[in-house]
């Protein structure tokens, strides 16, 4: 995997100061988790969200050639967009036969897999080529009035595409500004040299908002929309990450795994149960039970860790949000720890980061411990430079914050303090696992 704003990502954008590229990571941090909160709250005024979530879905099953077996697996090269601004991470993906190829945001916060299409009446500027339909042989419509389309919401409210008709028209919104709108299609992806048929995708022709020049987006929440739950089936229903640095170049790149892959060799994995929420059946809740920062744990109300009736609160983990984000009961206890624990000279806060320190002489600097133990005891235990990072010469900042808004919000674990660990997402056993790797070796 490659950060979007990795010195060598194809989507690489220039900043004066790393602080700069960082300040883009938040804006787009509190849009997306702004986002999340929006949605959550349409489900529960209007019961119906980003997909239709009905009590026993239709489900959508992609073929894989090859006898299906959950012993079987692949993997995709997985870059850092860093370079963007942005703190998402990039997938290769190859869509349509023959293949076309696209760098797609990894996200573990929504479903639907979809690239931007041509012709296209509304795209925003795209580093490679469109994906093009008429060019592959097996691009094929979703029938407007079939189970399928059910799934994705149809473009206002009528379901079927006047360009191809009797085809699945769809619109699919983000809750902020950014949506894509086309065409719901099949079609067959390649990856890691397995071809996959019959893959449901949207081919985008109106998009908009902040996908950082990527071809699209690669879904993969819990719901059926997503890539992972189509091809669920094939390799036990797991995927994982590891994450190298986001400041990384391709060359030290890692993997996004689907399978046992790989995992099956670490011997240290930790899991702790995924926890259901109703109200977001997408994202990838987990139950905190204490944080602790040099040893000491803190004072922190459980009503930080719960998820209320409504909903709200409770905590997840996502591949598409750059910073760790608190409730402000915990962030200010988390805050104070560090505050207290952290001797080196303070540098201005800046860019809502809240404490900043000046290292300038310092060779080896030394912060304290920072531990998340979760539920059924597995205990998440980062290094220092995942949560105290670099934002200009000598000065590092704590990449943590609190909520904006603790109304409808969460606890938010990024990918910064992801940095350097395989997780895992096992959805056959619902667990969410986690190991400290040198991801730059298992690319």
């Amino acid at each position: 995997m490659l950060h979007r704003n990795s010195a060598e990502s194809p989507f690489r954008k220039t900043y004066e100061t790393k602080l700069q590229a960082l300040a883009e990571d938040m804006v787009i941090d509190a849009t997306r988790l702004a986002a999340f909160r929006n949605q959550k709250n349409r489900n529960n005024s209007s019961g119906s969200g980003v997909e239709n979530h009905t009590a026993n879905p239709p489900v959508i099953t992609a073929v894989i050639a090859g006898p299906p077996s959950h012993d079987y697996g692949f993997q995709s090269p997985v870059v850092s967009g860093s370079t963007l601004g942005s703190g998402q991470y990039f997938v290769d993906f190859f869509l349509g036969t023959p293949p076309q190829k696209f760098s797609l945001i990894v996200d573990s916060g929504s479903d639907l897999l979809w690239v931007q299409c041509s012709p296209c009446r509304q795209c925003y500027a795209q580093d490679s080529p469109l994906y093009v339909p008429s060019n592959s042989s097996t691009f094929s419509p979703v029938p407007c009035l079939s189970s399928d389309c059910l799934l994705i919401p149809a473009t206002e409210g009528f379901p079927c595409d006047f360009r191809y008709p009797g085809a699945c028209a769809y619109e699919y919104l983000y809750a902020d500004t950014s949506s894509s709108k086309g065409v719901f299609a099949y079609e067959s992806a390649t990856v890691d040299g397995v071809r996959i048929d019959k893959v449901a995708f949207g081919c985008g022709s109106d998009n908009q908002g902040s996908f950082a020049a990527a071809g699209g987006v690669l879904g993969l929440g819990q719901g059926p929309l997503s890539f992972g739950s189509q091809v669920g089936y094939a390799y036990g229903n797991k995927f994982a990450y590891c994450l190298v640095n986001y400041l990384d170049p391709t060359s030290v790149s890692s993997s996004l795994i689907f399978g046992d892959e790989l995992i099956s060799t670490i011997h240290d994995m930790q899991y702790t149960p995924i926890v259901s929420n109703p109200k977001s059946p997408t994202l990838y809740y987990v139950q905190i039970e204490k944080v602790t920062v040099g040893g000491k744990s803190l004072p922190i109300s459980d009503s930080a860790w719960e998820i209320d009736l409504l909903g709200n609160g409770g905590s997840i983990f996502d591949s598409g949000t750059t910073l760790t984000y608190w409730f402000p009961s915990a962030y200010s206890h988390i805050l104070a720890a560090f505050d207290s624990g952290v001797h080196y000279p303070r540098a201005e806060s800046v860019q809502g980061l809240d404490l900043c320190v000046e290292l300038t002489g310092v060779d080896q600097p030394s912060f304290p411990s920072f531990t998340i133990e979760f539920d059924d005891g597995a205990v998440f235990q980062p290094e220092a430079e995942n949560y105290f990072v670099d934002v200009a010469p000598n000065v590092r900042c704590l990449a943590m914050a609190g909520l904006a808004s603790p109304l409808g919000g969460f606890n938010t674990i990024g990918n910064l303090l992801q940095q350097n660990f395989f997780v895992q997402y096992d959805r056959e056993e619902n667990l969410i696992g986690f190991a400290p790797a040198k991801c730059s070796s298992h690319s």
